[in-house]
């Protein structure tokens, strides 16, 4: 007697929300199909034990899938029609999945009908027939790691086809898990090739590889990385393919260039400290002399002499500047902690980046929160990194351009952080350029001295908080932090 299924419990939800629950079943392989009984989507399960990459199967109707035979018992279920299910008493018969590799898997079929906003999806539960397994302590210690979010592994078949992925290895690659699972490995390494060729060289001759450096850019995000890559062997000793793990280094490696930066700042302080007061004696005296020797040149109407000895002063006045910045590197001025009203310091400097920017023919925009939180800091201080972030900024667009600074509080776990962004659409920072950036005498201005964003960077630490630099496809991004 033929069973009669009643319709499936219809749903509703987001598409979002359908792809982050398939992905959440540990041992359930699923299908979805649209109206039309074309695969939309799978679960890494499911492409993990049939062998399939998504790219293959995505707009292809079901019935590839299934044994002919088999694919024909479930229509007659009705598992595929649309707003139906196999929901009864008794389950559907048992049918044949076809793997990549053109083997048999035998498998029972449910289905789910859901609404979404791309419009009505049939999800198909595959359950494999055999014996519930129970996992051992090696095989939870190898779940745990791929579903670890702190934790970037790949695992990689003899033919370099990724078999399975975790969320960090995902972030890194910028890609969602289905869509590199069965993938060459290849596709994901394409801008790093000589990783690649070692972890194929380890696929070919069993060569480990142990905390390899990567420098890892997706999407203007920069990761630092330590990768190991191993073989994974049979009981027999057969090789069965190969893991990649990687090490999320980021942050020791910033903890690493702050400590090598503080010490050249050190040095820099100390041979500052011994030689500003002797340098500037004689420049008072040069100076001094040079202002008696302009008047007198004046008088007598030696107007051309005159011009040289403005220019002499310009630059003596280049020289006390300079040491001057040496100074508050060696020894900032006595910092005044206070409440600092963010919002009230960038109305009074905004006046003044405007003034610079007319002459530049720059626009500035400024784009705050509607109120930014307070911050503990010295306000003069921090008026002289705003404004130096600024100024550096409208001195990068030599041919025009805008100056966009924006403002916003954000909460990270239980770090609260207020963080002023400022853009321009300059140059950029050269990709080599950006690790050195904020060391003392590193500059890409023609006339600039290479200390301002030492400054900036030392004042900051001073109050907690740090500056970043991206390079944007428009300009660079400096992005000033300061808790609160």
């Amino acid at each position: 007697m033929m069973n009669v299924f009643p319709p499936a419990p219809l749903i509703r939800l987001s598409l979002q929300a359908l792809d982050e629950y398939i992905n959440r079943l540990p041992r359930t392989m699923v299908v979805v199909l649209n109206e039309w009984g074309e695969i939309n989507r799978c679960n890494p399960v499911f492409l993990r034990e049939t062998g399939y990459a998504a790219s293959a199967l995505v707009m292809c109707y079901v019935g590839i899938i299934f044994e002919s035979k088999s694919f024909q018992q479930l229509e007659h279920y009705g598992v595929f029609g649309k707003g139906h299910s196999s929901a009864s008493t008794e389950p559907p018969p048992q049918v044949f999945l076809i793997k990549a590799d053109g083997e048999k898997l035998s498998v029972t079929v449910q289905s789910l009908y859901a609404e979404t906003e791309e419009g009505g999806r049939n999800l198909l539960f595959l359950y494999e027939q055999e014996p519930a397994h129970y996992p051992n302590l090696l095989e939870r210690l190898g779940e745990t790691m791929l579903t670890d979010a702190d934790t970037g592994v790949i695992l990689i078949r003899p033919d370099s086809r990724v078999m399975d992925i975790s969320p960090l290895a995902c972030q890194v690659l910028g890609v969602p898990k289905p869509f590199v699972m069965n993938e060459p490995l290849i596709r994901f390494f394409a801008n790093a090739r000589s990783e690649y060729e070692l972890i194929r060289r380890t696929l070919e001759n069993g060569a480990p590889v142990r905390n390899h450096p990567i420098t890892w850019i997706h999407a203007e995000v920069r990761t630092e990385l330590l990768m190991d890559v191993g073989l994974l062997r049979s009981p027999t000793g057969g090789m069965e393919g190969a893991f990649v793990i990687f090490k999320d280094v980021t942050n020791l490696r910033s903890l690493e260039e702050q400590v090598q930066r503080s010490d050249r700042l050190a040095m820099i302080g100390q041979i500052a400290a011994g030689a500003a007061h002797e340098i500037r004696n004689p420049l008072t005296a040069i100076r001094g002399f040079l202002q008696m020797f302009r008047k007198t040149m004046a008088i007598k109407g030696m107007d051309k002499e005159a011009g040289y000895t403005e220019i002499m002063l310009s630059e003596l006045d280049r020289i006390n500047n300079l040491v001057g910045e040496f100074l508050l590197l060696s020894k900032p001025k006595n910092v005044v902690f206070d409440y600092v009203e963010v919002d009230a310091v960038m109305n009074e400097i905004m006046p003044i980046v405007a003034s610079e920017a007319l002459l530049h023919n720059v626009a500035v925009s400024w784009e705050p929160e509607h109120t930014l939180p307070q911050v503990m800091a010295d306000r003069e201080m921090l008026k002289q990194v705003f404004l130096n972030i600024c100024k550096n900024g409208i001195e990068a667009m030599t041919t025009g351009g805008t100056l966009t600074v924006k403002g916003h509080s954000e909460l990270e776990g239980a770090e609260r952080r207020l963080i002023i962004e400022v853009h321009d659409t300059g140059p950029g920072i050269p990709i080599n350029m950006l690790d050195k950036i904020f060391d003392p005498f590193v500059t890409t201005k023609a006339s600039g001295t290479g200390l301002g964003l030492s400054v900036c960077q030392r004042i900051l630490h001073e109050f907690g908080g740090s500056i970043r630099a991206v390079s944007k496809e428009k300009g660079a991004l400096f992005m000033i932090i300061l808790p609160f």
